[in-house]
């Protein structure tokens, strides 16, 4: 039995589903992160300690199958450094995985980036045929210009609609950010024009690879040994390896020196081609945009019940907005300056 000590602060239904899905008899539930999506908790049990996930309940977005689909892939092919799926409830939307011990990461040095872009092109080079059925496109995959493009715009858009909730978004938004979306476009347009490609088609599939989408600092550990393990793949699918690069180098859960962006960009794209360093040029701006927006999200009510429902001590939407709007101005100039 557990004693009521050891989960006093757990929902019945968390302690419900880590009993259900252990395969061992469960001592203790310790909630160890509240996220900005999912809750993970420690089960400690007979035979060792053991991850539970309980991703939001209301979203539209398969994040659970999408990182089940990811996990059984890693399994199949492995090993990798990644957590393994032991059994998961798709009603609950509850998954149990193998627990990972380590340490969150602050900061990343220069051959930890390296371990990043590895396991980028490690992925893209595991992927095969069983993979291409059975794994779907990455959320809000980015295989053409004209589908960053839309997905930027339409995040603007949204964001219209609370442009004055603080006062100088409404100058971003317009002054900056919507200017600069449509600079971008016509230098890429002109560069795929050169390259005599299709802006707004899709990339092939047979060109796109298997990412995480969802890739940084944020969602790694630091093994005692040094080794990074990988987490988190609520986001993973089909994409354009570009995709891959902007993800990792702006995301805004890690602050990378120039450097380490280009040691990241530098090793994955020189796996991928001339190809694709020459497109490069033309949507890692655009794709710096749609973070931008992306940043911007939590200025909706919405996307901030959605953190509330994932993280309840999350109180301060006035701080979140500010801290918010200080990362997509970071990002804006250093997309001016460097892209």
């Amino acid at each position: 039995m557990i004693s009521a000590t050891q989960y006093s602060d757990v929902a019945q239904c968390i302690r419900d589903a880590a009993v259900r899905l252990s395969p061992a008899a469960v001592h203790a539930i310790e909630e160890i992160r509240k996220g900005g999506n999912s809750r993970v908790f420690r089960v400690r049990t007979a035979d060792g300690d053991f991850a539970l996930k309980k991703y939001p309940s209301a979203d539209d977005r398969d994040r659970q199958g999408a990182e089940k689909r990811a996990l059984e892939f890693f399994e199949r092919v492995g090993p990798l450094s990644t957590p393994r799926l032991i059994s998961s409830d798709s009603v609950e939307r509850i998954s149990l995985l193998s627990w990972i011990e380590g340490r969150g990461i602050d900061n990343l040095i220069d051959a930890e980036v390296k371990e990043f872009a590895n396991f980028q092109i490690q992925l893209a080079c595991l992927a095969d045929g069983q993979a291409q059925s059975e794994i779907g496109p990455a959320a809000e995959a980015c295989v053409s210009g004209k589908r960053i493009l839309a997905q930027t715009r339409a995040r603007f858009d949204r964001l219209a609609c609370v442009r004055d909730s603080i006062g100088d978004l409404a100058e971003f938004l317009d002054g900056a950010l919507r200017p600069a979306l449509d600079r971008f476009e016509r230098v890429a347009r002109q560069i795929y024009a050169d390259l005599d490609i299709d802006f707004d088609s899709d990339l092939p599939r047979d060109v796109q690879i298997l990412i995480a989408s969802d890739y940084g600092a944020h969602n790694a550990l630091r093994g005692d040994n040094g080794r990074l393990w990988f987490m988190d793949f609520e986001y993973f699918g089909w994409d354009d390896p570009i995709t891959s690069v902007g993800n990792f180098i702006f995301h805004p859960g890690m602050r990378l020196s120039r450097v380490q962006q280009e040691i990241y960009l530098n090793r994955v794209i020189d796996h991928f081609g001339n190809s694709t360093r020459r497109r490069m040029k033309a949507l890692l701006p655009l794709i710096a945009l749609r973070w931008c927006a992306i940043m911007l999200g939590d200025f909706l009510p919405e996307r901030w019940a959605h953190r509330l429902a994932a993280n309840p001590d999350s109180t301060d939407w006035e701080a979140a907005r500010r801290a918010q709007i200080d990362k997509a101005r970071r990002l804006f100039e250093d997309c001016n300056l460097c892209w």
